[in-house]
């Protein structure tokens, strides 16, 4: 599946600076086998010279990435140590959608479940880790964990801002101490389980004109019938919440699916840049790659938005939010809004890791993530490194709870209300 996805690379950064962090259970497979860590390296590097392609960026360097991290590499003692040591090799080129998956991650991205207590959490500046999410019917929620409770110890050690001892194989308990909103602190034993990580898209009546609905992901467990019915919902809205934020991306053609509801059939998202279309655009023009706008305009492999057969193009007010978690597919929707449909962009700087990419076995259980194709907005703009800076800055909280005071959508709100005062039917035309 082609994906236009944020790097779990990227993910795993995120993580370490206490965005999203899951309880799943390890599956550890490099202990002690360097004859695996061989396999998976001889794997992923004849990907990196046979197919990986960004446009500037020289792969032949791999194997000197490779040598100078291999201390780090052999010294790995699992499967987290290991991957982290490849990725920061990986890193060197410069680029995202380029890293290589555990297997328990692998295992995540491919079916969209895991195994653990089902929290999402972020790192306080206690070292405590506070509960963002609950996944409905998992241990902790079934437990009585709520959104706000602060994690404070597992099995009797202080936690120091990372999930360690939270995940664990299925069917072992957990002591969990929370701190809760008051000041309460409770002990929870839960038993560690398989559980559904997808997230369905939602949607949010915020007053009788204007709707929200909050897209997660684009990848694979993305529900076209699901945002359908959303969308068909808010049809009827005269201004729509377009909620992008911590939105790493995902499948293409989930991505042109949603565009296909908000975007006239008639006007291109972007041009995706490959290999032959380099190669064509310097043949025919004989020009010298390196004109973003005159390859946008140049190139008749402009990509479209899926017309929906069963829900209407949306003609009302759009505002789209986005944080620096918002990433690949997402940047590229809100370009296209923003460019198409004169959508505002409201929140803070995305992420600027805008590659098409495919996720392939790399033996062993790993997965490996390259990427293929750079992509440019209608109007010649490489989003890759750059991101896209919002019309309107919000201020993104460190903790977002749900029901709490949102930057983000006041603002939003506050755009509506000013097309309103000027007697403005759209934003868009």
């Amino acid at each position: 599946m082609k994906t236009c996805q944020v790097s779990n690379w990227l993910r795993g950064s995120i993580a370490i600076l206490g965005f999203v962090l899951f309880a799943a259970a390890p599956a550890q497979t490099v202990d002690d086998k360097p004859e695996v860590k061989s396999a998976v390296l001889d794997q992923i590097s004849g990907i990196i010279a046979k197919r990986a392609y960004v446009p500037g960026v020289d792969f032949t360097k791999w194997p000197q990435f490779l040598a100078e991290a291999k201390p780090k590499i052999d010294a790995a003692k699992n499967d987290e140590e290991f991957v982290f040591a490849v990725n920061t090799a990986l890193s060197k080129f410069g680029t995202t959608h380029l890293d290589l998956l555990s297997p328990r991650h692998d295992q995540m991205f491919m079916t969209g479940s895991l195994v653990g207590i089902g929290v999402t959490v972020q790192r306080a500046d206690d070292g405590s880790l506070v509960v963002i999410r609950t996944v409905a019917d998992a241990p902790a929620a079934r437990g009585g964990i709520m959104p706000g409770d602060a994690i404070t110890e597992v099995d009797g050690k202080k936690v120091n801002g990372t999930t360690a001892g939270i995940v664990g194989p299925e069917g072992t308990d957990v002591d969990i101490t929370i701190k809760h909103r008051d000041g309460r602190l409770e002990h929870f034993i839960l038993t560690r389980r398989s559980y559904s990580s997808i997230r369905p898209a939602e949607l949010q009546w915020i007053d009788k004109d204007t709707a929200k609905i909050a897209i997660y992901t684009f990848d694979n467990t993305y529900s076209a019938e699901n945002v359908n019915e959303l969308m068909m919902q808010a049809s009827k809205a005269k201004n729509l919440i377009l909620d992008l934020r911590d939105n790493g991306g995902g499948a293409v053609v989930n991505m042109e699916h949603l565009l296909g509801m908000l975007i006239p059939a008639e006007k291109p998202i972007g041009v995706f840049v490959d290999r032959g279309l380099v190669s064509r655009y310097t043949t025919q023009t004989k020009e010298k790659f390196g004109d973003m706008v005159a390859l946008a305009k140049w190139s008749d492999k402009k990509e479209m938005p899926h017309p929906n057969r069963f829900v209407p193009l949306y003609h009302g007010n759009i505002v789209v939010l986005l944080n620096g978690f918002s990433g690949s597919a997402s940047e590229i929707s809100a370009a296209a809004l923003r460019d198409q449909v004169n959508a505002t962009i409201v929140g803070t700087k995305s992420a600027g890791a805008v590659l098409v990419s495919v996720v392939v076995p790399a033996t062993n259980g790993f997965g490996f993530q390259y990427p293929l194709e750079d992509f440019l907005t209608v109007k010649g703009v490489r989003l890759e490194g750059n991101g896209i800076v919002p019309d309107v800055v919000a201020t993104e909280p460190k903790i977002r709870l749900p029901g709490e005071k949102d930057d983000a959508v006041d603002k939003a709100m506050t755009v509506f209300a000013k097309a309103a005062n000027k007697d403005t039917k759209t934003i868009h035309g």
